[in-house]
């Protein structure tokens, strides 16, 4: 990065062992090291094999109220990345993906945790059509159980902005992983290094509720991301970069890809109840 901004002192990342949660935490433990934060505190309900001065590990679920409200304490900030991460049943996502987070907004609150950096998801607006481009303003239109599960997230935090101190910074992250896989990565990729650059933004710009898209330099995306733009974010990498072999071809009609077609888990209509999706 050519300008490292002050960052809280004090910063909780949630789900430290999955594959965001374990570049956020490297990248948070050498800013402990370079003394730009002084005390952290990596939570997952796997192990996390980080450690050193300064570097708090704890395993558990963030869906008791009480070991959220444990999380938060002495915090300024959260990287709430914790939860399931894929469709799923509802009893499955509900305590990691609802109560969870409910629960860390009152230990923010309670906690005087200045900000929360959600992970939220392009399924969120999953059902956009691939036509369409939206920007940051464009209202929730989720593909699936889970894309509904992260914009109960953004509402909650727009909530909590709205009504408490605390600020929210929703990440609608579209396909970050090691390498575009993918023709429709194309459009939604986003290198780790740019979702670093992303959750730095979060930590250190100045606002009070905001939406951004988790999206590398895609000029012609599905997403305007001017209002990360704005705030300071600067994607130094582009999709086509990280393609090491052949793409999966399948062109979708809805921005969400596969979530808007699927059908729900768990649930069967009735012969001749089936609802055509669109495609």
């Amino acid at each position: 990065m050519s300008e490292k901004k002050p960052l809280p002192r004090s910063i909780l990342v949630t789900g430290a062992a999955g594959r965001l949660g374990h570049q956020v935490s490297d990248h948070l433990v050498q800013a402990l090291r370079d003394g730009r934060i002084s005390r952290l505190r990596l939570l997952d309900i796997e192990p996390t094999a980080l450690s050193g001065p300064g570097v708090e590990v704890v395993q558990t679920s963030l869906a008791g109220r009480e070991a959220a409200f444990a999380a938060a304490e002495s915090m300024d900030a959260i990287v709430h990345l914790a939860g399931v991460s894929s469709e799923n049943e509802w009893e499955n996502l509900v305590p990691a993906n609802l109560a969870a987070i409910a629960h860390l907004y009152d230990a923010a609150v309670v906690h005087g945790v200045d900000r929360v950096l959600f992970a939220s998801s392009n399924h969120a607006i999953g059902f956009y059509p691939v036509t369409q481009r939206i920007d940051h303003t464009a209202p929730g239109l989720v593909d699936s159980r889970y894309g509904l599960t992260k914009l109960f997230g953004e509402e909650l935090a727009r909530l909590y902005a709205t009504k408490t101190p605390v600020r929210g910074f929703c990440m609608r992250i579209g396909s970050c992983f090691p390498a575009a896989t993918a023709a429709r990565h194309m459009y939604t990729y986003q290198s780790f290094a740019d979702f670093i650059r992303l959750v730095e933004v979060g930590l250190s710009a100045d606002y009070r509720f905001e939406i951004v898209y988790g999206v590398s330099d895609v000029p012609d995306g599905y997403w305007d991301n001017s209002n990360a733009f704005r705030l300071g974010y600067q994607p130094a990498d582009k999709p086509e970069d990280f393609v090491f072999g052949e793409l999966e071809p399948t062109q979708y009609d809805f921005q969400g890809g596969s979530f808007a077609t699927d059908p729900l888990p768990g649930v069967t209509p009735p012969p001749g109840r089936l609802r055509d999706s669109g495609r």
